[in-house]
């Protein structure tokens, strides 16, 4: 589980983490007085380049991905590989004191 957290959301996330602190860091304060701006109008850091955190977040994973497979080596040359099996344990007639 750690693992696909490490490898998939987090840097996913991490774009947009990064996004809303930068966001916070650099906002000026807003009065009534402004009033209402139009979507043109707005800064680019308030429109949000959403698209573009995604998609930066999904390379991000892939590059996570592959590192993550490069450096696993699988099993070594002639080792086999067992499925495992379920052995259950047997059932015991109850005893009855009828």
């Amino acid at each position: 589980m750690l693992t696909r957290l490490l490898l998939i959301l987090l840097p996913v996330v991490l774009p947009f983490a990064l996004y809303f602190i930068y966001y916070l860091l650099t906002r000026g304060k807003r009065t009534s007085a402004d009033g209402e701006q139009a979507l043109a109008d707005l800064p680019w850091i308030e429109r949000g380049p959403w698209a573009g955190l995604f998609l930066a977040g999904v390379i991000l994973s892939g590059m996570a991905l592959a590192f993550h497979f490069s450096l696993s080596t699988g099993p070594a040359p002639g080792d086999s590989l067992t499925p495992p099996k379920y052995n259950p344990p047997p059932i015991e007639k109850p005893v009855s004191d009828l």
